[in-house]
């Protein structure tokens, strides 16, 4: 584990959750949006994997914080 010290100097974690919260939202109005248009559906999955890898990696070291 990191001392305290080391874990000042890192990024803004809950501002970023925030940020990849506010996306994940975007991503599902977006795919509301294109209906069942298969190029939204197809990018919106692709774009909500990376989400998903970010909301796991950063927003569960956010909530330890």
């Amino acid at each position: 584990m990191t001392d305290p010290a080391e874990k000042s100097q890192w990024a803004n974690l809950n501002g970023m959750k925030v940020h990849i919260d506010q996306i994940e939202k975007h991503l599902r109005d977006l795919k509301a949006l294109g209906g069942e248009m298969p190029v939204i559906e197809k990018n919106v999955r692709a774009m909500m994997s990376f989400i998903y890898a970010l909301k796991f990696g950063i927003s569960d070291l956010a909530e330890m914080d």
